[in-house]
């Protein structure tokens, strides 16, 4: 009998977020590694991999394996489907199961530390690998939210947050963690002192201007990654409510603006 080798990776492993994925060996293709990097996992040694704290309070961690024939049917699904997004989250047997259709499909258990992702056989075009980068933003997204990380679709750039629709950013997405002062993008990680600015570009406006307090935190509660029956965290909440004093928040003047 053949033993399962796997390959560990911890999310910002420098900041000891108890956030992990795992792959068996033979599985874990280029394009996942490069994927990988961009969102922030370090992969670890197998000394280090032993060490995983899985009675850790907030302890993820993801196995990821492709899925069986059967699942591979389900995620295939009805094209008919489609109207209703790629997406989707329902509730089998008290679990909450999350689909992105094509792609793959992840068991999000309740009060426990072992999650996990069933990948579709035959993962390799582009807009799968858009799924895939979603899917593991929407399980960083509840990994973290009991610790108050914050996430939304966009960039950062120039010192700013750009806040996007997730069909704009093509699946990425930066991460707040207010109590740290740090930000993590595509691009890295940016420290900040205790003021912020924010862009928000998710629809198309013929002026510029700022946001209110009571706007802002409207809609930094209903923009978030996190996708889930229960809504945001109170730490995202405290978070929220803290940033909203400390941000300089405006809407984006839309690029067709200048043709009107």
């Amino acid at each position: 009998m053949q033993i399962t080798t796997w390959r560990y990776f911890q999310f910002r492993k420098q900041h000891d977020y108890p956030v992990y994925l795992r792959f068996i060996h033979d599985e874990l293709n280029p394009k996942f590694s490069h994927l990988l990097h961009e969102l922030g996992f370090n992969e670890l040694s197998e000394q280090e991999s032993k060490k995983i704290p899985l009675s850790r309070s907030h302890t993820k961690l993801l196995a990821v394996q492709f899925a069986s024939a059967r699942l591979n049917q389900q995620l295939n699904g009805s094209d008919s489907l489609d109207k209703y997004g790629h997406e989707s989250l329902s509730i089998k047997g008290s679990m909450p199961i999350y689909t992105y259709r094509k792609v793959g499909i992840m068991a999000l258990p309740a009060n426990k530390s072992l999650w996990d992702l069933a990948l579709h056989s035959e993962i390799s075009q582009a807009d799968q690998m858009i799924g895939f980068r979603i899917i593991l933003v929407r399980f960083l997204s509840q990994a973290l939210a009991e610790q108050g990380v914050l996430s939304y679709w966009g960039t950062f750039r120039d010192g700013s947050v750009t806040v996007m629709k997730q069909l704009q950013s093509f699946g990425e997405a930066v991460f707040i963690d207010w109590n740290k002062k740090v930000i993590f993008s595509n691009g890295g990680e940016v420290k900040f002192n205790t003021h912020l600015k924010l862009l928000r570009k998710d629809k198309a406006y013929t002026n510029s201007y700022s946001m209110s307090r009571e706007e802002l935190i409207s809609f930094l509660s209903v923009s978030t990654c996190l996708l889930s029956f229960n809504g945001i965290t109170n730490s995202m909440k405290r978070a929220i409510l803290e940033m909203s004093s400390n941000i300089t928040a405006n809407y984006s003047l839309s690029e067709d603006s200048h043709n009107l």
